[in-house]
């Protein structure tokens, strides 16, 4: 019997194997039977979104019927819709949790399952794992009975207007139209379509997009935000002189962007100057919220302005959650992924290229200016991250280096090592971290210094480290 378990961004599998339809209608028994035994919730209300992966919408119909055979209200959009507006839609219809299908940056092949709680942020493990133990007590050749749903639990809800709405709250889209900018879109056949797109074009500014309708196979693009995955997007923007390439992640919860050279500037770049723009234009209040594994210029850019920082795994689940219970007003991952404070605590892809645009426009220039004018004040650093077999060897290399004792030689004198979620050794301008994923079998080795070349020697320094 498969092991469903819920790993850093959720459980994925492969499609046809160990994610099969029989194995969503047991998590979506165990889901019920959690909320409704161990939360003690009568009648819970669930909010469902899916991405535009094949079979993933067949896959959320088949969990509301589950969830209707278990009590559980069900609420479910009419096509699939960007992970933020998902959450919006929990809050904001005060539900008790939500579900999403979808496995980010994983292969056509792939899908998986996302939980959310009340408050439209990602679970943490103290519930996932509550999920897995109530799976477990399922007998080995459980399955649901087939049965009618009871429609009169399952509900179309369309949660498209207000989220549109609150993003329109959110940006300066008067400012973006007077700088008349060339825009490329880039909706990677996901959930995004008819979003951003539109937000644009119904506020006056002229775009061009490409991959705008749902594709199952994802096309010769695998969803998730690269410079690797973003090639016609680059294209595009040299043949047509554009300004800037904006593009979202398969459900929407990631960015990705591409200057006018067709150069793909990743979010250790781009995002300081984000944050900058935030604080030092909009205005902004309260701390900032980072992972360990995103770049040191965030903390930079926060200390510079005085704001509080603090430092999470990696996860956007605990990203969320110290936000939440501190006064921060940005949480920021290293792999394209930021939220801001408001209703709901959730990455958005959507409203961060949005931002970038009205930072833009705000300056009048593009972002190769910004980012030299950035580097003048903070330090300009490279980062690097490589993913390697997760080998029983390996494996037990981490488990050595987290044991504390193991006297690895990370390539530099560490001021300080850190021991959360892997092994960080941190010097006064670099530092090599070594993390196992929690949601595919890797491990991950990530660095930073202030040069290329150097970054590059300690990613080798990593691989040594651990075979």
């Amino acid at each position: 019997m498969t092991e469903i378990r819920f790993g850093t961004d959720g459980w994925r599998g492969r499609m046809g194997r160990e994610f099969s339809f029989r194995n969503v209608r047991r998590f979506a028994s165990a889901y019920s039977r959690f909320l409704t035994g161990r939360l003690r919730i009568r009648e819970p209300r669930i909010f469902i979104n899916h991405d535009t992966r094949i079979l993933s919408r067949r896959f959320a119909l088949e969990t509301a019927r589950t969830f209707s055979l278990h009590g559980v209200m069900s609420f479910i959009p009419p096509r699939d819709v960007p992970l933020a507006a998902a959450s919006l839609a929990i809050v904001d219809h005060e539900m008790d949790g939500g579900v999403a299908f979808t496995a980010s940056f994983n292969g056509p092949v792939f899908n998986g399952i996302k939980v959310f709680n009340s408050r439209g942020a990602p679970a943490l493990p103290s519930t996932t794992t509550l999920i897995e133990r109530e799976i477990k007590k399922l007998p080995e050749d459980w399955d649901l009975p087939r049965q009618y749903p009871d429609k009169s639990r399952i509900h179309e809800i369309q949660p498209r207007e207000a989220y549109l709405q609150t993003i329109a709250e959110q940006i300066d889209f008067q400012a973006i139209r007077r700088a008349g900018m060339k825009i490329v879109v880039d909706n990677l056949f996901g959930a995004s379509r008819e979003f951003m797109d539109e937000l644009l074009l119904e506020n006056g500014i002229p775009i061009e997009c490409i991959h705008s309708y749902p594709y199952a196979g994802s096309g010769k693009v695998i969803p998730y935000c690269s410079g690797e995955t973003l090639k016609d997007l680059s294209r595009v923007v040299r043949e047509t002189g554009a300004r800037i390439g904006l593009a979202t992640d398969i459900d929407g919860d990631r960015f990705g962007v591409i200057d006018h050279r067709g150069v793909f500037v990743d979010a250790n770049r781009v995002v300081p100057m984000v944050l900058d723009y935030l604080i030092r234009v909009r205005g902004m209040q309260g701390g900032v919220v980072k992972s360990i594994s995103s770049t040191r210029n965030i903390a930079h850019v926060a200390r510079y302005h005085g704001r509080k920082l603090y430092h999470t795994p990696v996860g956007f689940k605990y990203i969320s959650d110290m936000m939440s219970k501190r006064d921060a007003f940005i949480g920021v991952e290293s792999t394209n992924g930021a939220a801001l404070k408001g209703r709901a605590i959730i990455k958005d892809g959507i409203l961060f290229n949005l931002l970038i645009l009205e930072m833009m426009a705000h300056e009048g220039k593009d972002l190769q200016v910004l980012t030299k004018e950035m580097n003048k004040r903070f330090p300009s650093l490279h980062a690097a991250e490589i993913s390697l077999k997760a080998t029983e060897y390996r494996m037990e290399r981490v488990r050595e280096l987290m044991d504390k004792n193991d006297g690895a030689d990370p390539g530099f004198k560490p001021a300080k090592v850190q021991f959360v979620d892997g092994v960080k050794w941190i010097g006064d301008s670099e530092w090599l971290l070594i993390r196992p994923s929690g949601t595919q079998k890797v491990v991950r080795i990530y660095a930073e210094s202030p040069n290329r070349s150097r970054t590059r020697e300690l990613i080798q320094h990593g691989r040594g480290i651990i075979g």
